[in-house]
């Protein structure tokens, strides 16, 4: 059936999605981040000759095994690389960032509700739209064109989906998604990871609505089948088109345990990796210190 969630993650009594989503982003951000610290590290001899600091570019290269691989050519491609990665990945966060804010609704333009932890605010448009900024006081947006021809039941559905965006900051899992997305959409496993990334984070909020809803599961299946919503980019919204599929199906089976005899494996294996990068740019950045600092020291 096109668009079942096949994958053993999406299994009942397997990984729950909120699990999942902290997972993937966690591993893409690893990524990235151990990417960038690899050619910066190439780079570094090269542009310290660069700058005239010669004995501390010899001294770095004796720190790293040898001469700077490919040569002056090499270092010139992993300066060039560092620089368009780190730039791609702040203007891919910076993006979406910037649509999160624009998105914001001011309270004179709409009827605003105060509720615990965010605002629900109501806009008067034929559109129909739900969707969940993110900051320190979350709004939650829908529109009359929405809401008018629904009952009470699919209402609570769709809002009890938006407060679990709202709640669990997943404004943040988009911010850093955009990030990754901009710097390396053009690979395909990366691609299919930040669209893993995105149901995942519906899948948290359907889980977590279908918990605190009067009817559960069936109510929030049932809002799904009900809306098919225009998108927010940048926002976490209710009825993308394209994952709707895969979230009824899910919700047609029980719901997913909290925890499995496999998830702290897997968490302590993503903590090793993140561990190991964190020692290895941690003892480089002590090795370079002490270089500028002590230089004798250094050598013995």
């Amino acid at each position: 059936e096109p668009g079942k969630p096949t994958h053993p993650f999406f299994v009942a009594g397997q990984f729950h999605p909120a699990h999942r989503a902290r997972l993937v982003i966690g591993l893409l951000l690893t990524g990235v981040f151990a990417l960038e610290a690899g050619l910066v590290l190439w780079s570094l001899p090269m542009v310290l000759d660069l700058f005239g600091f010669v004995d501390l570019a010899a001294m770095c290269r004796r720190i790293l095994g040898g001469p700077t691989p490919g040569g002056v050519a090499g270092g010139l491609a992993a300066t060039a690389g560092a620089v368009w990665v780190g730039g791609a990945m702040v203007k891919g966060w910076g993006r979406v960032v910037w649509t999160q804010r624009n998105l914001r609704v001011e309270s004179a333009i709409s009827g605003v509700q105060r509720r615990d932890g965010f605002d629900l605010h109501t806009l008067t448009s034929p559109r129909r739209m739900a969707y969940t900024v993110g900051g320190r006081r979350p709004q939650i947006v829908v529109t009359t064109g929405l809401l008018e021809p629904l009952s009470p039941g699919v209402i609570d559905g769709i809002l009890a989906h938006e407060r679990v965006h709202a709640r669990s900051s997943h404004h943040r899992f988009l911010a850093g998604a955009g990030g990754v997305q901009a710097a390396f959409g053009w690979v395909a496993p990366v691609r299919r990871a930040v669209a893993s990334l995105r149901l995942s984070l519906e899948r948290w909020a359907d889980e977590g609505a279908s918990q605190s809803s009067l009817h559960g599961r069936g109510e929030v299946k049932h809002a799904l089948l009900s809306v098919c919503l225009a998108g927010a980019p940048g926002a976490a919204g209710f009825g993308e088109p394209e994952m709707v599929s895969a979230r009824v199906s899910a919700l047609d089976g029980p719901a997913p345990s909290r925890f499995c005899p496999s998830l702290a494996t897997v968490y302590l294996g993503f903590g090793g990796v993140t561990l190991s990068c964190l020692v290895v740019v941690g003892w480089a950045a002590q090795v370079s210190i002490l270089t500028l600092v002590h230089p004798g020291q250094c050598l013995v």
